[in-house]
C-alpha cells in the first residue's frame, strides 16, 4: 500500500499565527448559520472552493472545532449532508473539499489541501487544538496522510481506507469504519487489530453493506466517539449528561440485540459493547457493560463465528495476493472461472462466506479500475481489452468499467460502440460532463451527433 506524505509549507503558520479578527466578521455577515453552502471560494486561491456548514449557535466571541471532510469525487456537499444534523447538536463547523479527489496528484493535492486550511483559518473561528478530519476511501487515505503529516490533527475518522501501519501509535485518535461486503475490509480490520495491540487510541465500525460513505447514523456515532475523546484528553469539560446518555442509548441498544438471540445480532451487540467500553473507560463506571459483554462473549455459537470469521480472513488474504499475481500471468478465461466461482459463492448459506465472496469481487474490481486506465494511459489498448472485459464481468453495475470500455472503443475504431458504453456508464451514475469533454481519450468522439446529443 502506498504511503502518502504531504510537505505543507505553511500549514504550521496557518494554524498558529492569530489572524485579524475583521476578515471573519465580514465573512459572518455574507454566509448564513445553520445552512449548507456549497460553494465557498479561497480568496487567495479562486480556482479552490469548499461547502461549508456553521451551526446555528456560531458566535465569533467563540472558538468551534472543525471536521474537514474529502470525498474521493470531489464532491464536498455529501459529506457535510451526511454530519449536518449532528454538527448542529454539537456544534461542530464543517468543511468538504470541492477539489480533492482520486486521481490527482500528490503536489495538486497539497496545493489543494494548503489553499482550504488556509482560507477556513482566515474567515472562520476554528478552534485550533480540536481539528478532525473524515474521509471515504481515496479521500481517507488523502485525510490520514495529512493526520500522519501534520501533528495538530486531533482525530480521523477513515470510511472504508487506512494507512500503512508501522508499528507506533499514529499520534491522533483513530475511528476506523468499513463494511461487511467492502473489498478493503480486510486492510481496515488488520489495521484496527495492531492498533489495539499496541493500545493506540482506536475505535472500529463495522456496518452491513458495501463500500459507500457510511449512514447518517453510524457516522453520528463517530462524531460522538470524536466528542468523548476531547473529554478523555482534558480538551473539553466532561459533559456527565451526553456521557451517562451515550452509555445509556448504547447499552438499551446492545440489549435488544441480545433478546433476538440470533448470530448476527449477538455480533452486532459485542461490537457495540466493546466500543462503548473503550471509549468511556476513565469517563464513568463500565462494569455494568463489561459484565453484559462478557456474557456475549462466553457463548459458543459466538466463539464459532470468530473462529470461522478468523479462517474466512486468512483465505481472503491468501486470494487477494494470488489475485494480485495473476494479473501478469492469466488468460482472461482464468479470471471469467474465478468471478464465476465467487458468484457461485455468494449463494453460500452462511453469511459470512457471502460476504468474503461480495468482497473478493470488489477486491477484482478495484484492481480492473488501476489496470485499465493504467493500460489505456500507456495505449496498450491489448491489455486495456483484457482488463475492461473482466472489469465489466466482475462488476456489472459499475460506471467506471463502461466508461473505461468507451475509452478504449474510442481508441480503437470502435466510435459507436464507445457511445454505447457512455450510455451505459451514465445509467450506472456517471456524471462529470467536464471529464467527457476533456479527456483525451474521448477526442475521437467530438463531433459525433450521438456524442454531442449525449453530453446535452
Amino acid at each position: 500500500m502506498k504511503k502518502y506524505r504531504f510537505y505543507f509549507l505553511f500549514l504550521i503558520i496557518v494554524f498558529s499565527c492569530s489572524s485579524a479578527q475583521k476578515p471573519k466578521e465580514m465573512f459572518l455577515k455574507r454566509v448564513h448559520k445553520g445552512e449548507i453552502i456549497d460553494n465557498i471560494t479561497c480568496k487567495t486561491a479562486p480556482d479552490q472552493s469548499y461547502c461549508l456548514y456553521l451551526p446555528t449557535n456560531y458566535d465569533l466571541k467563540h472558538t468551534y472545532p472543525v471536521i474537514y471532510a474529502f470525498d474521493p469525487h470531489g464532491d464536498g456537499h455529501l459529506p457535510v449532508t451526511l454530519m449536518k444534523n449532528q454538527a448542529e447538536k454539537l456544534g461542530y463547523i464543517l468543511i468538504g473539499s470541492n477539489n480533492s479527489k482520486n486521481g490527482i496528484a500528490q503536489d495538486e493535492i497539497s496545493y489543494i489541501i494548503n489553499s482550504m486550511f488556509h482560507d477556513s483559518k482566515q474567515k472562520l473561528a476554528i478552534d485550533t487544538t480540536r481539528i478532525y478530519l473524515v474521509g471515504f476511501s481515496g479521500g481517507s487515505r488523502i485525510a490520514c496522510g495529512i493526520a500522519q503529516s501534520f501533528g495538530n490533527i486531533n482525530g480521523v475518522i477513515a470510511c472504508s481506507a487506512g494507512f500503512p501501519f508501522q508499528n507506533t501509535a499514529p499520534g491522533f485518535n483513530f475511528i476506523g469504519i468499513t463494511a461487511t461486503r467492502d473489498m478493503n475490509y480486510l486492510e481496515m480490520k488488520k489495521l484496527n487489530d495492531n492498533l489495539e495491540k499496541i493500545n493506540a487510541p482506536c475505535q472500529f465500525f463495522v456496518a452491513a453493506g458495501k463500500h459507500e460513505w457510511p449512514s447518517e447514523d453510524l457516522m453520528n456515532e463517530a462524531m460522538n466517539m470524536l466528542e468523548l475523546y476531547a473529554m478523555k484528553n482534558k480538551l473539553t469539560p466532561v459533559k456527565q449528561e451526553f456521557v451517562n446518555n451515550f452509555m445509556i442509548d448504547n447499552s438499551k441498544y446492545a440489549e435488544t440485540l441480545k433478546q433476538t438471540n440470533n448470530i448476527d445480532s449477538l455480533i452486532k451487540a459485542y461490537s457495540i459493547l466493546k466500543r462503548t467500553i473503550s471509549i468511556l473507560s476513565d469517563l464513568t463506571d463500565v462494569s455494568k457493560l463489561k459484565a453484559s459483554f462478557n456474557e456475549i462473549n462466553q457463548k459458543a455459537e459466538v466463539q464459532n463465528y470468530f473462529k470461522e470469521q478468523a479462517a474466512l480472513e486468512v483465505y481472503e488474504n491468501q486470494k487477494q495476493q494470488e489475485f494480485q499475481a495473476a494479473w501478469e500471468s492469466k488468460t482472461g478465461e482464468w479470471w471469467n472461472a474465478e468471478i464465476k466461482k465467487l458468484t457461485e459463492a455468494e449463494n453460500s448459506t452462511s453469511n459470512l462466506q457471502k460476504d468474503l465472496a461480495k468482497r473478493l469481487s470488489g477486491y477484482i474490481s478495484l484492481s480492473c479500475y488501476s489496470y485499465s486506465f493504467r493500460a489505456l494511459s500507456t495505449q496498450n489498448w491489448k491489455l486495456a481489452e483484457t482488463f475492461t472485459s473482466i472489469y465489466r464481468k466482475v462488476d456489472p453495475e459499475n460506471p467506471d468499467a463502461f466508461y473505461a470500455s468507451a475509452c478504449l472503443y474510442a481508441n480503437t475504431n470502435k466510435k459507436k460502440d464507445a457511445v454505447l458504453m457512455l450510455n451505459e456508464a451514465i445509467k450506472y451514475g456517471f456524471k462529470d460532463k467536464n471529464k467527457l469533454q476533456a479527456d483525451p481519450l474521448l477526442n475521437s468522439l467530438h463531433g459525433m451527433p450521438d456524442f454531442e446529443s449525449l453530453l446535452k
